[in-house]
């Protein structure tokens, strides 16, 4: 009876211990955050697992002077539990150390976070669960809004909804708190590394993440808003920077706003590069969705994406989709894509698609702007042995620019194509787009236009269909390219129709070719009605620069006119007169060879 009664006591005990593990107030949470921070026992808070929880919603609302966890090397589990009423000033672990695992935690939406750069020497980071995370946060939700100030940085600002700097994994973690910074560089050119990383859900990691560094899986609601000067500004619905680690099925529902602006009297370079995903990534980017209205309104250069501001080293962006307007203005140029804004290392974008319309509505005096339905600007080193390449992808959005202040018919000028502006390989390596298709109207009152790139240089093109209208005032405009140089096009088919109204050439297939490198157009068709300078309008090819360009194989229809005439009142191309039509009837600036390896044909438009 005594073993009995012995071993009932024993059980009685356990069970008192076990509902005693956690934490389940607001006293207890401050006492275990002492504890932590003063490197005493824990074990008080935690269960046989080893896991510390939380048995309930915590209200933060009576605690004055709270102070996060400086450093968390254990697992913490939020079960679903809510911290309430929380005024921070940081996140709620300073430091999520590498092995360390936050998980099932949320931030309510009576939080909010005001957050101050006052060291203008050290880093800066801020997140409602992490400041900065080396390990794992897994199913964390941040409803709370958080506002970012920094008045005179010199290094770098990290700031995210869920967590300033991530080095290693975030996965299953949404935001719904809005997101909005202002701040302005207190340095020299001696500081210009610094930089606001800035995002919805993740502010940025480091160069150097953990190899396998992930962020997966997450989604935004919130809008996330900026308006600063730094030398390098990278603002993301999902994060700001996500350097080399991977980001794979993270969708932004949020509206993105930004208004960067230029450092007063100083040299510093500056650019922003902004995403409904990401700002910049230097790592693979699959299967992420943008919903977000992007808006920028800088007088800075600017890189603008509906998935990624900007790209760098060889990488893939893979199975994205944009579904939202992407809308640049400001007075120093833009690259905008509606996947990729820029595009300056050799990447893959495959089976992207975007539907929302690409807009650039401001001023590029000295440089080159490009806008793309999926790449605007895209070009590689002059010694990289790879270049960028769009495959499979498709564009439904409208492509557009105004006039811009750019007089440069030229690299340095207006480039808007229908899925990229401006695409250049080099002598050793030859970029590439294929099996790809648009169908959004691409517009532009100067430049270049193309209903599949503007221009494309040492560039091959395959299988691509344009079905939008081409119109506007450009020096230069074809149904799939503007300017086509050093490279083939090879079955190829336009059949929306290329309206110049202006001086510039028109071309079915192609306005002009440029570089004295070979050239060729096989096996390519036009039906669109083409329209542009007397002279220089084809349904073809307008200009033919080389001796070594050649025709092969095409097939001409369509109707072919002056400017002042469209689809109706141009000139009709038959079954009789369609040899006429391939180039621009102004001989002395056409020297393609046509028909030397197959012989053009009259093309109805049907198969």
């Amino acid at each position: 009876m005594k073993k009995i009664a012995l071993l009932f006591v024993s059980v009685l005990l356990f069970a008192g211990t076990s509902l005693a593990e956690g934490i389940s107030s607001a006293k207890e949470l401050v006492a275990f955050i002492t504890a932590a921070n003063a490197g005493e026992d824990t074990t008080p808070w935690t269960d046989r697992d080893g896991v510390i929880s939380l048995k309930a919603d915590i209200d933060l609302g009576k605690v004055k002077n709270f102070v996060p966890v400086t450093m968390f090397d254990g697992v913490f589990d939020g079960c679903g539990h809510s911290i309430l009423n929380w005024k921070a000033e940081a996140g709620l672990f300073h430091i999520v150390s590498e092995h360390a695992v936050v998980r099932n935690l949320t931030i309510d939406e009576s939080c909010s976070m005001k957050c101050v750069d006052n060291n203008v020497q050290e880093e800066f980071y801020a997140g409602f669960i992490a400041d900065v995370n080396l390990g794992t946060l897994e199913n964390c939700v941040n409803r709370g809004t958080i506002s970012h100030r920094s008045a005179k940085s010199l290094m770098p600002n990290y700031v995210g909804g869920v967590c300033g700097m991530n080095k290693y994994v975030i996965m299953n973690c949404d935001n719904y708190g809005n997101i909005s910074s202002s701040g302005n560089f207190g340095g020299n050119l001696d500081n210009r590394g610094s930089f606001i990383s800035l995002g919805g859900v993740v502010g940025g990691s480091p160069n150097r993440p953990e190899p396998c560094a992930f962020i997966g899986y997450c989604d935004n609601h919130g809008m996330v808003t900026y308006s600063g000067a730094f030398p390098g500004n990278y603002i993301g619905g999902v994060i700001g920077n996500s350097s080399r680690a991977k980001v794979k099925f993270c969708v932004n529902r949020g509206n993105l706003t930004v208004a960067a602006k230029s450092i007063s009297e100083s040299d510093v370079p500056q650019g922003l590069q902004a995403g409904g995903v990401c700002g910049l990534t230097k790592g693979d980017v699959v299967c992420c969705d943008n919903f977000g209205e992007l808006i920028t309104r800088c007088d800075i250069f600017t890189m603008l994406g509906g998935i990624c501001g900007s790209t760098h080293f060889a990488l893939t962006v893979g199975d994205c989709v944009n579904y939202a307007d992407v809308t640049a203005s400001g007075y120093k140029g833009a690259s905008v894509g509606g996947i990729v804004g820029q595009a300056a290392r050799p990447i893959v974008a495959v089976q992207c698609i975007n539907k929302g319309n690409v807009k650039f509505s401001g001023e590029s005096p000295k440089t080159r702007s490009a806008l793309g339905g999926i790449i605007g600007n895209a070009f590689v080193k002059r010694e990289s042995k790879y270049a960028v390449a769009v495959i499979e992808c498709r564009n439904e959005g409208d492509v557009s620019c105004g006039y811009a202040a750019n007089t440069y018919n030229s690299v340095r000028g207006i480039h808007v194509g229908g899925l990229c502006g401006f695409m250049a390989g080099n002598e050793t390596v030859n970029a590439a787009i294929r099996y790809s298709t648009n169908t959004g109207r691409i517009s532009s009152e100067a430049g270049r236009l193309g209903g599949i790139a503007a221009l494309s240089s040492f560039n091959d093109i395959q299988e691509c269909t344009n079905e939008g209208e081409v119109t506007g005032s450009p020096s230069v405009a074809g149904g799939i390219c503007g300017v086509f140089e050093a490279g083939e096009m090879r079955e190829c088919t336009n059949t929306g129709d290329v309206l110049v109204k202006g001086s510039g050439n028109a071309g079915g297939i192609a306005g002009t070719t440029k570089a004295a490198q070979p050239t060729s157009f096989v096996d390519c068709r036009n039906s669109g009605a083409v329209c542009g300078r007397f002279g220089f309008a084809a349904s073809i090819l307008a200009e033919s620069v080389n001796p070594t360009d050649r025709v092969d194989g095409c097939g001409v229809g369509g109707a072919v006119g002056t400017p002042s005439q469209d689809r109706e009142s141009a000139a009709p191309i038959t079954e009789e007169n369609y040899t006429i039509y391939i180039l621009g009837r102004n001989a002395e600036r056409n020297n393609a060879v046509v028909g030397e390896k197959k012989p053009c044909y009259y093309w109805n438009g049907t198969k």
